[in-house]
């Protein structure tokens, strides 16, 4: 039964890690705001021959199409002054890609989630003893392992953001058809590597602050459960288990 406690906290904290993170990609990638400052400092909308106003409505289809919100990614605006489609076949058949990678990344928020109220459901119905401190123990633990692979991912990141970048597509999509080309591809045109990188590093922050937060709260939770009921072994005796 010990096991199956310690199992089951794992799992929470898992989810919870899990739910943090995906969250915090929810939030970014979908902020309206962090696109148009990122357009103004790169001078995006210059660069491409379109008005700011397009440049928006374009990146309002994408960001509307990947929420499952439309159907599609047509939109036409003016480029160098020609009326025309923004994104061609190529850039429609990946934004296929992208919009099933999110909303498949969207079902493992869910999963989690229902990990999440399932195991504390259970370990309440257990009447486990030292509840919360298990829980902020376990969390640690799991924490300490993300810690060592998310900080080699953004050490990755830092080094060699396009090694980075060009691993993830390579894992995630099973195709070529994200590999765009700057001369012709609007969409590579207004998401340039640069964009990206502050992209995910806006995640990471927005990932470290409550999960920080949370870690730091979890340790005081810990130390004091222990000096509080040193009787209480649960974690030892779970970990030795």
């Amino acid at each position: 039964m010990q096991r199956i406690k310690k199992f089951i906290a794992v799992a929470v904290a898992v989810s919870v890690i899990a739910i943090l993170l995906i969250t915090s990609v929810d939030i970014n990638a979908f902020n309206r705001g962090f696109f148009e400052d990122e357009y103004a400092a790169m001078n995006t909308a210059e660069h491409i021959g379109m008005s700011q106003k397009d440049l928006m409505r374009a990146t309002n289809t994408l960001l509307d199409y990947l929420q499952d919100d439309r159907d599609d990614i047509l939109v036409k605006a003016q480029v160098y002054g020609e009326t025309r489609e923004v994104f061609n076949k190529r850039e429609s058949d990946h934004m296929i890609d992208v919009k099933d990678l999110y909303q498949n990344v969207r079902k493992v928020r869910l999963a989690a989630v229902i990990v999440l109220i399932i195991g504390i459901a259970v370990l309440l119905w257990k009447r486990q003893e030292g509840l919360l401190g298990s829980l902020a123990y376990r969390f640690m633990q799991v924490s300490l392992a993300f810690l060592v692979i998310i900080g080699m991912l953004c050490i990755w990141a830092l080094i060699d953001f396009y090694s980075f970048w060009t691993s993830f597509h390579e894992l995630f999509f099973t195709n070529d058809l994200w590999l765009l080309n700057p001369a012709t591809d609007i969409m590579i045109q207004m998401f340039p590597q640069d964009f990206f990188f502050h992209m995910v590093m806006r995640i990471v922050i927005g990932f470290t602050v409550p999960f920080a937060a949370l870690f730091g709260g979890s340790l005081l939770y810990v130390k004091h459960w222990i000096r509080k009921e040193p009787k209480i072994t649960d974690c030892t005796e779970a970990s030795e288990s």
